[in-house]
């Protein structure tokens, strides 16, 4: 709204109050000479009238319900913090009072701020039936509503005993390419305004809600919007074509992407600043038959722990890893599928190890965390750097320990079994099932078992299960049959989701690891070196009182941090 319209509409509530006999226009004339605006505001500091009086002067020129509860303002509904933003509200001073099928109420303290009825709609779904409020109600109603949120910590995986690495804050050439998102600054009016609150409302609450990836999706009959929470999808809105669209491009242009090429999949970078946080998006464009796709994936420099404890490990994993860790040459290989946290554990090692005395070169693609204290390398296959070029550098550049984000290819393979043979501490990943399946890739190739055998230090597999909700998970005894067939005790008490606000209903908050660590001995070092088949490299394994994936969810079903479902789900994809 431009200067002049605000004007009119102060001017139209002096008139209106002027007609009820609210006001004077002596106490009015009092006011200007002061040199104060006639507003709200001034109007209710001044004493010449309430802010119950101004909202019953509104309602009725407006034809809309008052929403004046008096001097107790009644608690709001938990579920109403999660339509709305508290910047929006805050912004545009409204809050939600209640849902009531698919119509919203929503309080207003004055016509200016309806303009944003068509914006909620979109963004709720819901349809909006408009309440003009004292100003003092919206406000009180907007700090009960989000106060829980502020208070509210986003969940990384047992986030509770993390502490926060160390970040390198300067800005790199890939950053200083990346756009940047400033959430505390208020949108410009006009309809370019409402796409950019759509925009950082939708960022906002992805953040705000703990979400690792955000879908924008269109389709034959809508476009949506999911948040990956916890590992799984969940639908946030449903958008029309055209609105979808520009939200696309907004998103495009802060990515410093080509918005006119929608054929070829492109890639973006965002930078988002909340307050003192900083939050890295990654952006993903794919061409679908009904439109461009576009996936971003928040990157949080706070969630990277220090310490291994944080991770969800047991006594003796930890203590098999910080030895292996602390070995002057060999190769560590951590395993498991795309999502699974195996760049937070190699990242939680490299910290345990950054020390002053100890050269440490990374090769990553892409680099999503920097450090002090290391050299990291973004690949770049472009110009030919690849993970086997950088390795050959970093042998040049005397190095303690050598990083490399993922074992893709013999060539890599075979460079980092060298690098560990010739006195190099060489930790990296492999796409695997399980912790031992990781032998037969490399065997597959091309490298010698006898390398192997004489290399390998050890091999983690892992997985993120979700965790129970604190606040509602509810217990029972698991029957005979359970307790048999997963090797716990008959009457064994269990814990299952039940659901609740602080979980969004769905019975999980946050996420832990499953872990299943290897640490190869000199007996499965022989077995390596005889070729022996994978069911003999478990069996001898087990022997040794290693924890495999399997166990070592059910045990954490079994305390009580996840479900037995859960657990199972997740294992069970790795114990072939």
């Amino acid at each position: 709204m431009n200067a002049t319209a605000v004007a009119d509409e102060r001017s139209l509530l002096i008139e209106l109050l002027l007609q009820r006999g609210a006001v004077t226009p002596d106490r009015l004339r009092e006011l200007r000479t002061r040199g104060q605006e006639l507003n709200e505001r001034n109007l209710i500091l001044a004493g010449l009238v309430g802010d119950s009086e101004i909202a019953r002067t509104y309602a009725e020129y407006l034809a809309v319900p008052l929403y004046d509860p008096g001097s107790e303002v009644p608690a709001p509904e938990p579920e109403l913090a999660r339509l709305l933003t508290e910047k929006l509200c805050r912004d545009q001073t409204i809050a939600p009072v209640a849902i009531r099928g698919d119509q919203l109420d929503l309080a207003f303290v004055s016509p200016r701020e309806m303009l944003v009825i068509d914006e909620v709609q979109l963004l709720t779904g819901l349809r909006v039936r408009p309440m003009i409020a004292p100003i003092g109600v919206v406000e009180q109603l907007i700090e009960d509503l989000y106060r829980s949120n502020r208070s509210s910590t986003v969940f990384a995986p047992d986030a509770e005993s993390f502490e926060h690495a160390d970040l390198d804050d300067e800005v790199t050439e890939e950053e200083d390419r990346a756009g940047t998102l400033i959430l505390d600054e208020a949108p410009p009016p006009g309809r370019d305004g409402r796409i950019i609150r759509m925009v950082n409302q939708i960022l906002e609450h992805a953040v705000r809600a703990g979400a690792s990836d955000i879908h924008l999706e269109p389709f034959e009959d809508a476009c949506k919007i999911r948040l990956r929470i916890d590992g799984n999808l969940q639908e946030y809105q449903v958008l029309n074509r055209q609105v979808f669209v520009t939200i696309v491009s907004r998103l495009k242009i802060l990515g410093r992407m080509d918005i006119a090429e929608k054929r070829i999949p492109q890639d973006g970078a965002i930078t988002l600043k909340s307050g003192d946080r900083r939050i890295d998006l990654r952006l993903s464009t794919m061409p679908t038959v009904y439109g461009e796709k576009l996936v971003i994936r928040l990157l949080d420099k706070t969630a990277i722990p220090l310490d291994l404890r944080g991770l969800g490990l047991s006594k003796r994993q930890i203590e098999d890893i910080t030895e292996a860790i602390r070995s002057p040459h060999g190769l560590i290989l951590v395993t498991g599928p795309t999502g699974s946290g195996k760049s937070t554990t190699l990242y939680t090692c490299l910290n345990l190890l950054n020390e002053a005395n100890t050269n440490i070169c990374t090769a990553e693609d892409p680099v999503e965390y920097r450090f002090k204290g290391l050299n990291q390398v973004q690949v770049k296959p472009q110009i030919n750097l690849t993970f086997a070029n950088a390795l050959r550098a970093f042998l040049r550049q005397d190095p303690d320990i050598i990083m490399v984000g993922e074992v893709r290819d013999p060539e890599t393979a075979e460079i980092c079994m060298r690098s560990a043979l010739t006195g190099h501490l060489v930790l990296s990943t492999l796409h695997t099932n399980d912790a031992l399946s990781s032998i037969s890739r490399l065997q597959d190739m091309g490298l010698e078992p006898f390398m192997l055998a004489s290399t390998l230090r050890l091999l983690q597999a892992q997985r993120l299960v979700r965790k129970l909700c604190l606040h509602c998970k509810a217990p029972y005894e698991c029957n005979a049959e359970t307790a048999r067939r997963y090797n716990l005790e008959a009457g064994q008490v269990l814990y299952r989701p039940v659901g609740c606000d602080a979980c969004r209903g769905s019975g999980y908050h946050g996420r832990t690891g499953v872990f299943e660590v290897i640490r190869i001995t000199p007996t499965l070092a022989d077995l390596i070196q005889a070729r022996a088949p994978l069911p003999e490299l478990r069996a001898s394994a087990r022997a040794q009182q290693n924890s495999m994936l399997i166990d070592n969810a059910i045990e954490k079903a079994r305390i009580g941090q996840t479900s037995l479902e859960a657990a199972l789900t997740v294992a069970m994809a790795g114990d072939d």
